[in-house]
């Protein structure tokens, strides 16, 4: 019987490593922070608060992809990872305007 070795499969995402998923949480928690704080304190106008929160969350969740997740561009797997990814993001983003137009036009039809 001879003995192959079976190494892991990565799928793309490389290496697991403590410092990455480290960094992540350190990052997730320092933008909760910061969203906290822009809510709590009385220094920003309502729109300016919106857009700290919509800047953190947006932030964090490219945060959570790189650091959790590990979508990296180093192996070939790695690159289709991230054209699926990107594709998935144009198809929902294509739903959601989409959807918002016709909603917009139900009600310049309804006034006709």
């Amino acid at each position: 019987m001879s003995h192959h070795e079976v190494g892991q499969s990565d799928y793309g995402t490389g290496q697991k490593k403590l410092g990455m998923y480290l960094a992540g949480v350190i990052s997730c928690i320092i933008l909760t922070i910061i969203a906290f704080w822009a809510v709590l304190s009385d220094r920003f106008s309502r729109q300016e608060i919106l857009i700290i929160i919509f800047s953190a969350a947006i932030i964090q969740f490219l945060v959570q992809v790189i650091c959790f997740l590990r979508l990296t561009t180093e192996t070939e797997q790695g690159k289709t990872n991230v054209m699926s990814f990107i594709f998935t993001g144009v198809i929902l983003l294509c739903f959601v305007v989409g959807s918002l137009w016709i909603m917009n036009n139900l009600n310049y039809y309804t006034l006709i």
